[in-house]
């Protein structure tokens, strides 16, 4: 999966991310969410169809990157 890096300083669900963090979720919603308020480095629909399909069948993905 596409790593998801902070835009900007904020807090999602009480948690603190610096420009240039790695956030670490597996919350489709919440990625398309922080994409939408440009607090993620942006994510074309491309990347968000492959997020979105990674999360939803992992197990056809470890497979892949074995």
């Amino acid at each position: 999966m596409r790593k998801i890096i902070a835009a900007k300083d904020f807090i999602a669900s009480g948690t603190s991310y610096l420009k240039g963090d790695e956030i670490k979720t597996n919350n489709y919603d919440a990625i398309v969410k922080l994409n939408e308020q440009g607090l993620i480095e942006p994510l074309d629909y491309k990347d968000l169809v492959l997020i979105k399909r990674e999360l939803d069948n992992p197990e056809i993905f470890k497979k892949e990157e074995e």
